[in-house]
């Protein structure tokens, strides 16, 4: 049971898009519900080559990825956003079950460790989207 979400606020705040990067269908649903469940828009990929092609094309306002993912890694996939002058503008979000290397961390601007609880997730969005608007 999923426990109840604050709503995620007026009407602009409802229209904000989030990108979630990540191979694992059952992680990309759940997160996916619970963000939307938050008052948002989310599309996904699955790995970060098609990541890179979905942050081109929605312009989301977030970008949380996976760390482990075949074809490009997430952390890749983060320094290749980098490479984007209007891209490189989004907030990110890398996930993972294992920790990362701190020098990596300059290309992303929050880590989650999974499992992430929903009170983080939430908190973490929207400090995040709050801090880019």
């Amino acid at each position: 049971m999923i426990p109840a979400l604050p709503s995620a606020g007026g009407q602009q705040e409802t229209k904000r898009t989030i990108l979630l990067v990540d191979d694992d269908v059952a992680i990309v649903k759940a997160w996916k519900r619970i963000l939307e469940l938050a008052g948002y828009r989310v599309v996904t990929a699955s790995n970060g080559n098609a990541g890179l092609v979905a942050a081109s094309e929605e312009k989301p306002d977030l970008i949380v990825t996976d760390r482990s993912m075949p074809a490009m890694e997430g952390i890749e996939f983060c320094r290749q956003l980098k490479l984007d002058l209007e891209l490189a503008r989004i907030p990110v979000i890398l996930a993972s079950a294992h920790p990362v290397e701190p020098g990596d961390a300059a290309v992303w601007d929050e880590f989650w460790q999974k499992p992430v609880s929903l009170v983080v997730m939430v908190a973490s969005v929207r400090r995040l989207l709050n801090a880019s608007s």
